[in-house]
């Protein structure tokens, strides 16, 4: 399900923008293409529908075989379009788009309701690392085959390889644990927002996703443009994060996921907390530091480490915090104010850059992670423990 989760995303986030770029289109308008994939950080706002109806009579196969389907005859369509209708074409994306998303949304109540509590990091485990390769597979993959095969048929084998989903559906039978659906649409949308607000500090909740990983938020922004300014090459970059990035990120998840199951979900949120803001120290040593491969593909692989286990770690604990009734909901809820500052810190990261210096920008990161962890002791309190909503 993580593969079938990662591949159409970057569908549009890669594959469209080189096969738009190859026909010619202006820099400009491939650009603005990226506001078809706002569907990805609003997926709240359909999410009680995913909660209240039952296609096929199950709620989360049934959604999730209809956004399958629809993701395969989405992508289909991109092997057809002129790319001269751009009309056309930014409806083809806004479906892949809104498909990939919906498809999400079940995926992460099927895995919520089909798991038990502590099964929970080791199904996320399984889902990111599923979902890396299927980044890597289409967006790799993709492009190479383009040079060679033509874009229509990269188009037609990403749908082809989306047929791993409904075939995944086969062995995985409908989650026997999750609760029954609301009685109305209204209680579907509601009901989830009046469950997280009569809550004990539920505010401190909601504070507490958007700060555990704005600092690393920030500086992932401008990461590249750091690492060209520092002196390395474009080539350099890319070869160190190929070589290296997928396979330190699929061993920080497991990382991650081996501290959880050992240590408990407080004490690894404390962990990789701290280590997240002492990495993002680190990067800013590599400014004083020869421009050296060996340099790095340490710090490279370091960094995807620690935020390999901490996405673990991170969305582990978002799991928890949702109730069987409202999995979908809360969960897409949770998730979209996870994203809030992706969406709204790369526009001033440039500014900040400027005034701060380099250095001064990545110690500013690393002090942004403080708020989460101060508001994680509340939370967590002396014992350090994290306490998930009841079933």
């Amino acid at each position: 399900m993580g593969f079938t989760c990662g591949a159409p995303f970057l569908v549009v986030a890669t594959l469209f923008q080189a096969w738009l770029k190859d026909g010619g289109v202006d820099i400009g308008i491939i650009g603005l293409f990226a506001l078809a994939r706002i569907p990805y950080s609003v997926k709240f706002l359909w999410a009680p529908f995913l909660d209240f109806l039952s296609p096929f009579g199950e709620r989360r196969r049934g959604f999730i075989l209809l956004s399958q389907v629809s993701l395969i005859f989405a992508i289909l369509r991109f092997a057809s379009l002129d790319r001269a209708d751009l009309g056309a074409v930014a409806l083809a994306a806004c479906w892949v788009s809104f498909s990939s998303a919906t498809q999400d949304i079940a995926v992460d109540a099927y895995r919520r309701e089909d798991l038990e509590d502590e099964e929970l990091s080791a199904g996320v485990s399984a889902y990111m690392w599923g979902y890396r390769l299927g980044m890597v597979a289409v967006s790799g993959g993709g492009l190479v085959l383009a040079d060679a095969l033509g874009w229509e048929t990269v188009y037609r084998l990403a749908a082809l390889i989306l047929l791993i989903g409904p075939v995944c559906l086969l062995f995985s039978p409908e989650p026997k644990r999750g609760a029954e659906p609301p009685p109305s649409l209204l209680e579907s949308v509601r009901g989830p927002i009046l469950d997280f607000l009569k809550r004990d500090r539920a505010l401190l909740l909601f504070a507490f996703v958007l700060f555990y990983r704005l600092g690393e938020q920030l500086i992932m922004s401008l990461n590249t443009v750091f690492f060209l300014e520092a002196g390395y090459t474009k080539t350099q970059i890319g070869l160190v994060v190929k070589a290296f990035g997928l396979a330190a990120t699929l061993a920080g998840v497991y990382l991650g996921n081996l501290h959880v199951r050992g240590k408990g979900l407080g004490s690894s949120l404390w962990l990789f907390g701290w280590l997240q803001l002492g990495n993002i120290a680190a990067l800013a040593a590599l400014w004083y530091l020869p421009p050296r491969a060996s340099y790095l593909a340490f710090f490279i692989s370091l960094d995807h480490v620690i935020v390999g286990a901490c996405g673990l770690v991170f969305a582990t604990y978002l799991a928890s915090q949702t109730r069987l009734n409202y999995t979908a909901t809360q969960y897409a809820i949770l998730t979209s104010v996870m994203a809030l500052p992706a969406n709204f810190l790369a526009s001033p990261a440039g500014f900040l850059v400027e005034i701060l210096g380099w250095p001064g920008f990545y110690l500013l990161g690393a002090l942004l992670v403080l708020p989460g962890l101060w508001i994680l002791r509340i939370l967590t309190g002396p014992a350090g423990t994290v306490q998930g909503v009841s079933r």
